[in-house]
């Protein structure tokens, strides 16, 4: 089976959750937690592969090569942000076909200008909700496989909850295979200044609005409150963004910090025990049995001189 036919098995099966990545080491980590999928952040790559803020910056050729070994190191089929798709109707059809390429099950795509912007950073603006229509209706006729997943990302929030559920509608009429509803601006008041109570509702009343199938945009769940809880309340696939990436700066800052001032790693593993403590533990877990089989297997043949 495909990786997108794997994915579509599993959205149709019931809820997905999935484990936001930004490396082959990530995706592999979070497939051995037992992930059923791995959603590949934008935030994520702008910031570990070019050392950038979320704001657009990654090309094409640098996601799609990136992808592509990702997707070679695990076998969860891997949804990966495209941002705005890189460019006019012809950019995004080459878009969506080199990503297929990649070997990632599915793309989002968002309707904001080029440019984007993190939607927790202020200045994002939106396409007519006509232009954002006519990005899906480009991706959808671009792919080689219908299987492949096409995911509309409305940031019409910026507006109102309900202009991100009518555009959240049009792409989906318009072909998209599931709404990924920005809401980080609910009516004009933050999203993080709610209470969780209140924050449960805005997702409640997204889902409830929108035709179709839900992605979560990778906030985590309202305090108090879990994956199961946004599952119930109509998502169909879920990833939490900031919390992988936020672990990794934390634990390489304590680190670095602590090697700088004492020229010893000693204390901040006596602090943080687990079991990826040195290299063969970390090439364990990137199938290193499987790299040493095949280099066993062909050995003697490669040493004689095989043609």
């Amino acid at each position: 089976m495909t990786s997108s036919g794997k994915l579509r098995a599993l959205l149709e099966a019931g809820p997905v959750r999935a484990a936001s990545c930004f490396d082959a080491l990530s995706a592999r980590l979070a497939e051995l937690a037992g992930f059923q999928s791995i959603h590949l952040t934008g935030f994520g790559v702008e910031a570990t592969q070019i050392g950038a803020p979320d704001m657009g910056l990654t090309s094409l050729g640098e996601l799609a090569n990136h992808a592509g070994r990702i997707a070679q190191a695990v076998s969860a089929p891997i949804v990966a942000d495209i941002d705005t798709g890189f460019g006019g109707a012809n950019n995004i059809a080459r878009t969506i076909r080199t990503m297929e390429a990649s070997g990632v099950a599915g793309v989002h795509i968002e309707d904001q200008v080029f440019p984007k912007r993190c939607p927790t950073l202020d200045g994002r603006v939106v396409v007519s909700s006509g232009e954002g229509a006519a990005r899906i209706r480009t991706a959808v006729d671009a792919r080689g496989n219908e299987d492949f997943v096409i995911i509309a990302r409305s940031d019409a929030d910026i507006e109102s909850i309900d202009a991100v559920i009518e555009r959240c509608n049009l792409y989906l009429a318009a072909g998209a295979d599931m709404a990924m509803p920005t809401f980080l601006n609910v009516d004009g008041t933050s999203y993080f200044s709610l209470a969780p109570d209140e924050q449960m509702e805005v997702l409640v009343r997204l889902n409830e609005g929108i035709e179709g199938k839900v992605m979560s945009l990778g906030v985590e769940p309202p305090k108090g409150y879990t994956i199961a809880d946004m599952e119930k309340a109509g998502f169909a696939f879920t990833m939490c963004v900031g919390p992988p990436l936020a672990a990794v700066a934390n634990a390489l800052s304590d680190l670095f910090y602590e090697l700088q001032s004492t020229g010893s790693d000693s204390g901040y593993f006596d602090r943080n025990p687990g079991k990826y403590q040195d290299t063969v533990a970390i090439m364990q877990a990137l199938k290193l049995d499987d790299f040493i089989q095949t280099d066993e297997r062909y050995a003697r043949a490669f040493g004689d001189g095989l043609t």
